[in-house]
């Protein structure tokens, strides 16, 4: 109960109770019995204490049966021999040895114990991994698997192919004194001759390569001095039988730390029979202790298979982690410099926030290169106007007071995505177009017909392009014809942040969109993750390069958002003026709230997420964006919030208060019905006119909730909502299978 909000919250061991059908009971048991260094004897008291075997007494006539079964199971029991949790925990025991118990009554209480063992031991587990207790949990998931192949630990993992392998040679490589990691390294020749047997060597070859084994390579990557990124590379090494592995096989990826108690880090990898042969990759961030410890675990569980294990310590010996970051800069006190002292100095009208105010003497009143670095929304791209209209007032008067061309040496504004580029040249040429008698504004695509951008360029004053197009126009730079491109002097780089990639498991995405222009050609346009962090790096450096190399100085203006390594990207770009805000400095006040689920499964996690989307919606007194991951996503939620608000008995929630027109020319049917409603939805799948007329009806306020896709943030910069939802921050990379 969450007394300041008034809210009854979920708690991690309600969500597991309920997704087990476990009672609060057994829950109370748990809290009791399970601690952080659980062993096996411990998992096995604490799934004997629950509440589903209270009514599991001992009969008279069973006392002595399960006095003397007590005695030949492998785990002791703590419990007295004639209290209910004894009986549970050697039943349980039983049943994985496959013991033969007499008499009726016994039997139909193995039973009953059997078909409870695997949810109780799986609900330890899930309890154990949100606690972040490792060895209870790596305890609880052996048992379970335990139970569900009724094969103990310390036996052959062949046992677990029944009737596959034969029972002569079962015992034979139990009798080997190879342990079982070293028969997977060894030919069909040298298992016949281990067992002495000539004739089975091919047939346990395929036997052992059946059982799941996986070959584990780890990268690591310092983020900040308490954070860092792991690459795991999963290769399986097992042969698909599709009898003993299904369709899939699901495994738990867990990072221990290095004492082995603490579980840093757990996610599932599930790996199909259309993708066993092909090498996994698994992005996660970890945080790490102060001081650095020697090295992490990774242990890769399978989540059927009992002795399907494999571990691999990642070293942090030779690791360097970053220098300390300094502090944000602080946001002065500072009176805004008023509009009639803008205009006067820039020759256009424009008025100034804090954040603005205080950079302003950096960007018009010095040539030396700066880093911004602020929140989204904080007038980052604004500021970058100061330095453009410096350099454009200095260009036309070395113009006039030299009598040559205006155009002599340009600007180059590189953005991320095509729409941002295109939204940028399209605002620049109509607030800074009639400048200086005509500024000049040329977006370049990169394409084939390189000649054709060279000569659009030759006629610039500035030069609008996507990392990838710039690359592909600067990689020559020194051939004679390419002097557009050596001759800059100044160079914007916005959301400079993207050269450390997309984030975690974000490789390699298209995600630039068609802005609300509708032109639908995206020529230019960069994928996300690494391709657009290398080809950014690689322009900012050459740009640098180039001016070393020419002698000629080129300023480097750089925004970005708040940065952890904000020194070492001044450094990086040759910048004298840093501004690193805190996150929180921003001319609007921003409330963040999370609604966290632990729903697995992703289409039942974002049905999981419907019912606080709508009310978020619906409380919010103005209109309202929700991002959702894929494009059908978008219609769907549409639908239901629709439909909701349709059962909540007020159809017309979301109509604005004044009459919406509908657009002409709107192509799809469904479309139109929800605009007609006051919902619309956004994705670039769509026509160009059904997104140009639902972004200017959002702008003009005609509609009260727009469903976007995720890659539509970019071609929505310039629309402002009261409310933003993220439904979810995760998706799946088909190219990578996660």
């Amino acid at each position: 109960y969450e007394r300041r909000g008034g809210e009854v919250l979920v708690t991690e061991a309600g969500r597991v109770a309920a997704h087990f059908y476990v009672g609060h009971r057994s829950v109370a048991a748990w809290r009791t019995e399970l601690r952080a260094e659980s062993g096996p004897m411990d998992v096995l008291q604490a799934f004997a204490h629950s509440d589903e075997f209270i009514q599991l007494a001992v009969r008279a006539d069973e006392r002595v049966e399960v006095a003397r079964l007590a005695e030949r199971v492998p785990v002791p029991v703590r419990d007295l021999a004639d209290s209910p949790a004894a009986k549970a925990a050697v039943l349980v025991q039983a049943y994985v040895a496959r013991l033969n118990l007499p008499g009726f009554a016994l039997a139909a209480d193995l039973a009953y114990v059997a078909a409870a063992a695997g949810r109780i031991f799986r609900a330890l587990f899930e309890l154990s991994k949100a606690r972040g207790w490792a060895r209870a949990a790596k305890e609880s998931l052996a048992w379970a698997r335990m139970v569900d192949r009724r094969t103990w630990a310390a036996e052959s993992p062949l046992r677990q192919l029944g009737k596959a392998c034969p029972p002569e040679l079962l015992r034979s490589v139990e009798r080997s004194p190879m342990a079982w990691a070293r028969l997977a390294d060894l030919n069909p020749a040298e298992l016949a001759e281990l067992l002495g047997a000539p004739r089975a060597g091919p047939l346990l070859h395929k036997l052992v390569h059946t059982v799941p084994r996986l070959g584990l390579r780890a990268h690591v990557q310092p983020l900040t001095r308490s954070l860092v990124r792991v690459s795991l590379r999963v290769t399986p090494d097992f042969l698909w039988n599709d009898a003993a592995h299904g369709v899939a096989e699901r495994f738990w990826v867990c990072v221990e730390d290095a004492s082995g108690a603490q579980l840093v880090h757990a996610e599932p990898l599930v790996i199909s029979k259309a993708h066993a042969t092909e090498e996994h990759v698994v992005e996660f961030a970890c945080t790490l202790a102060d001081p650095l410890p020697p090295q992490y675990f990774v242990v890769v569980m399978s989540d059927r298979w009992v002795g399907a294990d494999t571990r691999l310590a990642v070293s942090f010996r030779h690791l360097r982690l970053p220098e300390r970051a300094p502090p944000p800069t602080a946001l002065r006190d500072m009176q805004p410099m008023r509009d009639d002292d803008i205009e006067r100095l820039l020759g256009v009208p424009q008025e100034l926030n804090a954040v603005q105010t205080q950079a302003f003497h950096a960007l018009w009143g010095s040539d030396d290169s700066v880093l911004l670095a602020a929140a989204p929304g904080a007038g980052k791209t604004r500021a970058a106007d100061l330095a453009l209209l410096r350099f454009l007032g200095a260009e036309a008067e070395r113009a006039r007071a030299e009598g040559e061309d205006f155009v002599r040496r340009r600007a180059v504004y590189v953005a991320p995505f095509a729409a941002l580029v295109r939204a940028r040249a399209a605002d620049w040429r109509r607030r800074l177009g009639a400048l200086h008698g005509g500024t000049r504004f040329a977006v370049v695509s990169g394409g084939s017909d390189a000649s054709a951008d060279l000569r659009r360029m030759e006629d610039a004053h500035v030069i609008l392009a996507t990392p990838t197009a710039w690359d592909r126009l600067s990689r020559r730079w020194r051939q004679r014809q390419r002097h557009a491109v050596r001759d800059i002097g100044l160079f914007i780089a916005d959301e400079i942040h993207w050269i450390g990639g997309a984030g975690l498991g974000a490789a390699a995405d298209d995600v630039a969109a068609a802005g609300p222009s509708g032109t639908g050609d995206d020529a230019g346009a960069d994928s996300v993750g690494d391709r657009l962090a290398a080809a950014y790096e690689a322009v900012v450096s050459r740009t640098r390069y180039m001016a070393a190399q020419l002698e000629r100085p080129i300023r480097v203006v750089a925004l970005a958002v708040p940065l952890a390594n904000a020194k070492d990207v001044a450094a990086w770009i040759g910048a004298t003026q840093v501004f690193n805000f805190h996150p929180a400095v921003r001319p609007v006040p921003l409330e963040i709230k999370i609604q966290a689920s632990g729903v697995m499964h992703f289409a039942s996690r974002m049905a999981a997420l419907v019912g606080p989307t709508y009310r978020a919606v619906c409380e919010s007194p103005q209109a309202a964006i929700v991002f959702v991951a894929t494009r059908r996503q978008c219609r769907s939620l549409a639908a239901e919030l629709l439909t909701r608000a349709s059962a909540d008995g007020l159809p017309d929630r979301f109509m604005p208060q004044e009459a919406a027109q509908m657009p002409v020319g709107v192509k799809d049917a469904a479309l139109r019905e929800f605009l007609a409603k006051g919902v619309g939805y956004y994705h670039d799948a769509m026509a160009p006119g059904d997104r140009k007329a639902v972004a200017d009806m959002f702008a003009k306020g005609l509609l009260r909730v727009l469903v976007a896709s995720r890659e539509a943030c970019w071609a929505l910069d310039s629309v402002v909502a009261h409310t933003v939802v993220i439904m979810g921050a995760e998706r799946f990379v088909g190219r990578e299978h996660r």
